[in-house]
């Protein structure tokens, strides 16, 4: 569980804030009922701590060492102020959290907010869904730390939280497994439920707006956020290989890679323009090897090497024949797989470069083979 809260932490430097508004009404906290103290950012404070002294010089020496951050920018007041509840009052406070409550995620949320963000101040809010007397012990317990100096009562904010993080995780598990039924094994998604709104937030490339319609029907207390990434995929029926209109050019082409090798429903695409990956690709059997193609992914990429991932279209390109010349590119590629890549197969054979030498009839190839680039022509015959 302490991972997981410390891991809130490094979120902070991702979630954005909401503007914060404030109403001038003060009070005590209740022994029992928990009311409202005021509200910020529509969010119903229900207990506060009271800055007593002024901070102390240890926690000022603490803001200074945050100074050097150019990685998040130009130095301002409010990234200053931002970075400073993340590393002080932040940490005290989840800490303070995991001990009253231990699994905090079934209790409530917890998120910082930022200014560089849009909040108008900076914050660490920690949301309970049913208060009860372990609020008033996480106020004993951070009430002494503000006393202290050691931490400022202002950027933390106790508030009446509508979810919990455990009911976010479970919704986001119901709402998958509808997903799963519309994907129909075409397509990829990415599912999220937002920590501070409860929105559903979907990335997709397969779902038709009656199909969000549905998804909205089934889930109605929730607001839904949809995101096309890329092209949507192909109908069931439909081609995922976009041809050329015209199969040669006398002209080269420089964007693209190369098929080097096709097995079933499985391509490898490397060199030119392409890093070196195997997709999946269920019309890989109507590719051939020496093409030169565009491929746009479909998911995540399995970062080893070669990459793995899926293929959602496969644009050939078209195949580069000067004027003269009795082979084209791609027919030349597949020569200098015969002749190069046989030779040695203990390193990826990476083409970089193809030219036609149009005074000596060759192809001529810049491979890059392990860590070693040779020159290689191919006859042009």
């Amino acid at each position: 569980m302490k991972n997981k809260l410390l891991n809130l932490l490094v979120a902070a430097l991702l979630l954005g804030g909401c503007g914060t508004g404030e109403s001038t009404q003060n009070g005590a906290v209740e022994d029992s009922g928990w009311k409202t103290l005021k509200k910020v950012s529509g969010r119903e404070i229900i207990a506060e701590l009271k800055q007593t002294v002024d901070p102390s010089p240890e926690r000022e020496k603490a803001i200074e060492a945050l100074e050097d951050y150019p990685e998040f920018g130009e130095p301002t007041t409010e990234l200053k102020e931002d970075l400073a509840v993340q590393a002080i009052e932040g940490p005290a406070a989840i800490e303070s959290v995991e001990e009253v409550y231990g699994n905090f995620e079934e209790e409530g949320i917890l998120f910082f907010e930022n200014q560089r963000d849009g909040a108008e101040q900076s914050g660490i809010w920690i949301g309970v869904k049913e208060p009860d007397e372990r609020v008033q012990k996480l106020l004993d317990m951070l009430q002494p730390r503000v006393d202290a100096g050691e931490i400022v009562a202002e950027p933390i904010y106790i508030f009446r939280s509508p979810h919990t993080q455990q009911e976010l995780y479970d919704l986001q598990e119901d709402v998958l497994e509808v997903l799963k039924g519309m994907e129909h094994g075409r397509g990829s998604f990415g599912l999220s439920a937002n920590t501070v709104t409860s929105d559903i937030e979907i990335t997709h490339d397969f779902l038709k707006p009656e199909q969000q319609e549905e998804l909205k029907k089934q889930f109605p207390d929730h607001t839904f956020h949809f995101t096309q990434e890329g092209k949507m995929v192909a109908e069931p029926g439909e081609s995922s290989i976009i041809w050329p209109e015209e199969t040669f050019t006398d002209s080269p082409v420089e964007e693209g890679g190369f098929i080097l090798s096709i097995e079933e429903k499985r391509i490898l695409v490397v060199g030119g323009s392409e890093d070196a990956t195997y997709y999946s690709f269920p019309e890989a059997g109507e590719l051939k090897v020496g093409q030169r193609v565009n491929v746009e992914a479909s998911g995540g990429i399995l970062e080893s090497y070669p990459a793995q991932g899926s293929a959602k279209f496969v644009e050939v390109l078209p195949d580069y024949k000067p004027i003269g010349a009795v082979l084209s590119e791609s027919q030349a590629v597949v020569k200098v797989l015969d002749e190069f890549g046989g030779k040695s197969l203990d390193a990826l054979m990476v083409i970089k470069d193809i030219s036609y030498d149009v005074e000596k009839k060759v192809w001529v190839f810049k491979i890059l083979q392990g860590n070693e680039e040779v020159t290689f022509e191919v006859v042009d015959q």
